[in-house]
């Protein structure tokens, strides 16, 4: 039988604002556009070295948090209407970091306790 995988959830905000047609209010600068570029594409190289070396043990869900939306698990809509900053992060539905975006490094170490690195 299969062990089931360790769930890795990943709540992030809206990069744009939710502007519709651009980087929205937030951008302001050249600067703060290659910022935010930099930012996002570190993010996705941690997910992706995330899933590539932990592929066999974990299962990844990542997400935008809308306030539109009403169909979050209970301990994401709980940590929302604490208003606790974005991004949050669970395992298995604890939350494990609230507020910062962990390093690869980091997440290993979130990840210690509940998966063995095949």
């Amino acid at each position: 039988m299969e062990k089931s995988k360790t769930k890795l959830e990943i709540y992030e905000g809206d990069p744009f604002g939710s502007a519709c047609c651009g980087p929205g209010p937030r951008i302001t600068s050249l600067e703060a556009a290659e910022k935010l570029r930099q930012m996002l594409t570190e993010r996705n190289r941690t997910v992706e070295k995330l899933s590539k070396e932990f592929h066999n043990v974990i299962q990844i869900e990542r997400e935008i948090i809308s306030q539109k939306r009403h169909d979050y698990p209970d301990y994401v809509r709980k940590t929302m209407v604490e208003d606790k900053p974005l991004p949050y992060i669970f395992i298995n539905g604890e939350a494990v970091s609230i507020g910062k975006f962990p390093t690869y490094e980091e997440f290993v170490t979130l990840l210690k306790p509940f998966v063995q690195k095949p």
